[in-house]
């Protein structure tokens, strides 16, 4: 069975709905201004969203004069603010490198499938539908009876689509994802009545959490004015939401009041849009009934060939076949590697730690093994977080040094910083584990510090209060402890 000793951590989980606030701060303090009704005009003191320290002299901020259209108008640069044009090529080199790499180890991650077949309980579709049937209205799982038939085909669709045999482990795991993030709901509550929690009570805590991030910015008249302006238009729709999907309706309205007028604000303004308009439009960072990071569902509905846009994976998230569709694509890659690759007979510590990873992030947990090697050979001190290098918001590569870089190349001496780098690319790949660098990093560690196991729970977390799962805070103990019950409460036999 699932093994049910996990480690003494009390960590928190790493997603969550905290991204809602950046798009009420941008409600309050630009939106008003874009439809005309304050003026922007005037002296501020703006505390610079990279640095919380000194506030930057009104005088070090450029406003263009408001004498006319064509004064009023400035030039400006769409690419993320904080983000030169060379950074950008760096990047775009290192995803070229990325792909490279993935290229030439296909061949070694393509004989997985097979061997995942080999150890998982296959069944046919008519026996897999009979055996989720068994279980999925029960405790703890408790989906109900009236739409059991609908998510049960579902789960079976989503498994077909991605090319997954319909085996007891994949199906399990699915369905007991989607109890815990949902409960079995396409479109999730934003906020859970029962524990008090109300939409007012999440604005509230969205407001205080502006006042604390910007400081003296929202002290400085015209901005009190901006958020009177702000309340009275918006903020009867966003009380008035009951679930994400609604929520991100108000937030698509900002976004596309922000792009049509972007041109009409400062340049100091322009920049905060351009770095926050994504989160904007998608303010709800992990949707649907599997609750996925959109960034990482973007990036395996890529890899699957899928040509949705932004707002068309939104939208198909939050269906029933879609959401779930989407959740086992991104369970995919991680079930397929840990059952060929670390499965033994008799335990499904490998399928609670892909249930781990899908919330950690791909990998994560084999990715934190890898880093004690690197820790205990460069005897470094380093973060084990499932990271091996830096990313922007949209998930991609960034040519910033990361401490676990460093340490690497401390560990491996005679291979090339560049070549670790290739490597490490590939973290979030199953294909990490086929490069010369982890099999040198494997055998060296073996060597000097025997086995190990493949993969451990570490040092995640993203902040002692984060709003996570209904407006309550979960540490990550109490969600994996839930993980592990769901899971042994199914009939694997």
């Amino acid at each position: 069975m699932v093994e049910s000793a996990l480690k003494p951590i009390s960590l928190i989980l790493l997603h969550g709905r905290r991204a809602l606030f950046t798009c009420l701060t941008l409600v309050f303090l630009l939106l008003p201004a874009l439809l005309g009704e304050i003026s922007l005009a005037g002296d501020l003191t703006v505390v610079p969203d990279e640095d919380p320290g000194a506030p930057v002299p009104a005088e070090d901020v450029h406003v263009p004069p408001n004498k006319g259209e064509d004064s009023g108008r400035v030039q400006f640069d769409p690419s993320p603010a904080g983000i030169s044009s060379s950074e950008d090529q760096k990047t775009e080199e290192l995803c070229r490198r990325r792909d490279a790499q993935l290229k030439l180890l296909e061949a070694a991650v393509s004989e997985e499938d097979a061997l995942m077949r080999q150890v998982v309980q296959i069944l046919d579709r008519e026996a897999a539908a009979r055996w989720l049937a068994a279980f999925i209205s029960c405790r703890p799982l408790n989906c109900s009876s009236t739409t059991r038939d609908r998510w049960i085909e579902a789960i079976l669709s989503a498994v077909e689509r991605n090319g997954l045999p319909f085996c007891k482990e994949i199906l399990g795991l699915a369905a007991t994802i989607i109890s815990i993030e949902s409960g079995f709901n396409a479109d999730p509550v934003a906020v859970d009545s029962s524990r008090g929690e109300t939409m007012a009570s999440l604005l509230d805590r969205a407001e205080k959490e502006i006042q604390e991030k910007y400081g003296t910015v929202v002290t400085v008249p015209p901005v009190p004015q901006i958020y009177a302006a702000y309340k009275k238009r918006y903020y009867p729709r966003l009380a008035a939401c009951r679930t994400e999907g609604e929520i991100e309706v108000v937030a698509k309205d900002v976004a596309q009041e922000l792009r049509k007028n972007v041109a009409k604000f400062p340049a100091f303004i322009q920049a905060i849009i351009f770095k926050e308009i994504d989160k904007v439009a998608n303010v709800v960072q992990t949707k649907g009934s599997m609750q996925l990071s959109f960034v990482r569902a973007r990036q395996v509905m890529t890899d699957r060939g899928e040509g949705f846009t932004d707002e068309e994976l939104s939208d198909y998230m939050y269906t029933v076949h879609g959401g779930v569709d989407v959740g086992v694509a991104a369970l995919k890659p991680m079930f397929i590697q840990y059952a060929a690759r670390y499965a033994r007979p008799g335990d499904l510590s490998w399928l609670f730690l892909v249930g781990m990873d899908y919330h950690y992030g791909a990998f994560s947990s084999r990715n934190m093994m890898e880093q004690i090697r690197i820790r205990d050979l460069s005897a470094r001190k380093i973060a084990l977080d499932g990271d091996f290098i830096h990313y922007d918001d949209k998930g991609r590569p960034q040519p910033r040094e990361s401490e676990t870089l460093q340490a690497a190349v401390t560990a491996c001496p005679s291979i090339q910083k560049s070549t670790i780098l290739e490597a490490f690319l590939l973290e979030k790949n199953p294909h990490y584990i086929y490069t010369d660098v982890h099999q040198t990093l494997a055998e060296t560690h073996r060597h000097k510090f025997g086995e190990t196991p493949f993969a451990v729970v570490g040092d995640l977390r993203i902040g002692e209060n984060a709003q996570i799962k209904h407006g309550a805070t979960w540490k990550t103990r109490s969600y994996l402890r839930k993980l592990d019950r769901y899971l042994n409460a199914i009939p694997w036999e």
